[in-house]
């Protein structure tokens, strides 16, 4: 190769780590998790000629989303940017409600909407709360939930607020989504003990 060449090929390979060099780094990826942990205890009841509808879950606005939720000081509230969960916080409540009820023993059948049959009762559950907070020293996570549980003839037989302050092994959003599993299996535990004992 003559000289010539050979400052060629060096122009261009110093062009091309430049180029390089001036790429920006990957951007990592979202971190998507689940609230998906049921408890271990939970209560039985006989069995009974009682069906139970699992409505859909609501949220404050807020929570009604896939955005993880922090809060750093009071009336604060922000949103990790790489971490979210994999569903709205109702999504992901709905079949841990279900499959808890079912476990119970107590109802013949525990359904979902669309059903269009009849029900003996109804549970209606709101995510009030879904918060990491690092105000708290150690930081907690912070769940509230409002449950109402409705008649066949659409009369409220009860309702009654549930709330859960888990400390975050770590102050880290995984710490926060392992709180927000050990905090929402404690809540469907004392919800279904709830239901149980309005469906009669």
């Amino acid at each position: 190769m003559t000289r010539a060449g050979l400052r060629l090929v060096v122009r261009l390979g110093a062009a091309a780590l430049l180029a390089g060099c001036a790429l920006p780094p990957a951007e990592p990826a979202v971190t998507s998790s689940l609230i998906d942990q049921l408890p271990a205890d939970l209560p039985r009841g006989p069995r009974a000629p009682l069906t139970l509808l699992v409505l859909g879950p609501q949220a404050r606005p807020a929570y009604d989303t896939k955005r993880m939720a922090y809060s750093l000081r009071p009336h604060h509230l922000a949103y990790y940017g790489r971490n979210e969960w994999a569903e709205t916080p109702p999504q992901m409540l709905q079949p841990l409600l279900v499959r808890a009820l079912e476990a119970t023993g107590r109802f013949q059948a525990v359904l979902v909407p669309p059903h269009a049959g009849a029900a003996t009762h109804s549970l209606q559950v709101d995510v009030q709360e879904l918060l990491q907070d690092f105000e708290a020293q150690p930081p907690v996570l912070r769940l509230v939930l409002h449950a109402q549980v409705v008649d066949a003839a659409r009369q409220v037989v009860a309702s009654r607020e549930f709330a859960a302050r888990q400390a975050m092994g770590e102050a880290t959003p995984a710490g926060g989504v392992r709180a927000a599993n050990e905090a929402t299996a404690r809540l469907v535990r004392e919800l279904a003990a709830f239901v149980l004992e309005q469906a009669r």
